[in-house]
């Protein structure tokens, strides 16, 4: 039989339940479908977890204005723990960055944002390092890590208490426009609904094209290593080589630690243990205790980005189709940006425009426009 609901959303990740419960705050009810067995088996639940304000866009900066209080403040606002730990976020910069990224740093701290401009020698304070080749470095207070999984049980719990009907284990097979909406079909059944929301993450170009859609949003492998046990008890905030682009951060007494410009465009699958020689060849110049840092291999994982051109989301109405919202495309800060999200979604929808924020930037059709400003600070 075919149900009709208000909402579809595609993707119980981060994003879609973030959307989810916003939506079903507004009083729609909510369908949320989901191919994998509960929530955030996607890209949400094999990231390294960051949430940063250290952006050099206004647009992201203003996501991460909105989102880091959000989740500092999530159990007083929502009774539930997300696991939020301002570790900081340490950036390495080399000189010939530190122009462009001191103008960056400028434009966060009009916005609000706290961020610490260090010299190399301080940034020791942080994490042990050769200093050789720095111009300086920031720091975050605010910045630091969530656990994706307590964050995104939270969204689901709240979102079930609010009515979202989540469906896991349901794989969308087919998309077509009907009279008011959309018709949305899987091997349980159907629904039909008035808004869909694409927020399948690394996979959002796929639900697209079952639809006769595009979007410019491509999947990209990550590759996260574990160490062994380390002596130091320092807690290393997110640390990030902006030369060579390795960054490493604490998980207990180990560390993670990878190189995202590896990153394979497609849905190329498992760990490149070939690819571990380069990131530790690679970082020991910068962190020279590398030479004896242990690898834990049943620790490490891999996952995906869902990456656009200019390494920001699409977010709003696709210009395609009538009542399809996008989501997507984060290009590794779903996570981050995910309660903004929720928020410009459900503002979209039940109010014809994001009043809270203004998501014009994230539109679909900027990438037809010259003089796209990119976002640098992708990790």
């Amino acid at each position: 039989m075919t149900n009709h609901t208000d909402v579809v959303v595609i993707g119980a990740g981060i994003v879609g339940a973030s959307c989810a419960y916003e939506l079903a705050s507004r009083g729609l009810h909510v369908t949320v479908l989901e191919r994998e067995n509960a929530p955030a088996r996607g890209s949400t639940g094999r990231s390294a977890a960051g949430v940063r304000v250290q952006f050099t866009t206004r647009p992201n900066i203003e996501l991460s204005m909105y989102s880091l209080p959000v989740y500092r403040t999530f159990r007083e606002r929502h009774g539930f723990e997300v696991g939020y730990r301002d570790i900081g976020y340490l950036l390495l910069v080399p000189p010939d960055r530190w122009e462009d990224h001191l103008a960056s740093v400028a434009l966060q701290q009009s916005l609000g944002a706290p961020v610490d401009v260090l010299t190399p020698d301080e940034a020791r304070r942080y994490v042990p390092l050769a200093t050789d080749g720095l111009a300086g470095a920031t720091y975050g207070p605010w910045d630091g890590v969530i656990d994706p999984h307590m964050a995104t049980h939270a969204w689901v719990n709240m979102g079930r208490q609010a009515g979202v009907d989540y469906r896991f284990n349901h794989t969308v097979t087919a998309l077509r426009p009907e009279r008011d909406g959309w018709r949305v079909d899987t091997a349980a059944g159907s629904l039909s609904c008035g808004h869909l929301v694409n927020a399948a993450g690394a996979w959002s170009c796929v639900i697209a094209r079952l639809a006769g859609l595009e979007i410019p949003v491509r999947p990209k492998r990550i590759q996260i290593f574990l160490s062994g046990p380390i002596a130091d008890e320092r807690v290393y905030p997110l640390t990030i080589d902006l030369e060579t682009g390795v960054y490493l951060r604490s998980e207990g007494d180990r560390i993670l630690f990878g190189l995202d410009t590896h990153a394979d465009d497609g849905f190329t699958e498992g760990v490149d243990w070939n690819w571990l020689e380069e990131v530790l060849l690679t970082g020991v110049d910068r962190f020279p205790w590398w030479v004896d840092l242990g690898v834990d291999r049943q620790g490490s994982w891999w996952g995906y980005y869902g990456v656009t051109p200019d390494n920001s989301p699409v977010i709003g109405y696709n210009p395609g189709a009538r009542g399809w919202v996008d989501a997507c495309g984060f290009s590794g800060h779903g996570i981050m940006h995910a309660p903004a999200t929720g928020l410009a979604v459900s503002e979209l929808i039940a109010d014809g425009l994001s009043h809270t924020l203004d998501v014009a930037a994230f539109r679909h059709g900027r990438f037809e426009d010259a003089g796209v400003e990119v976002e640098v600070n992708i990790f």
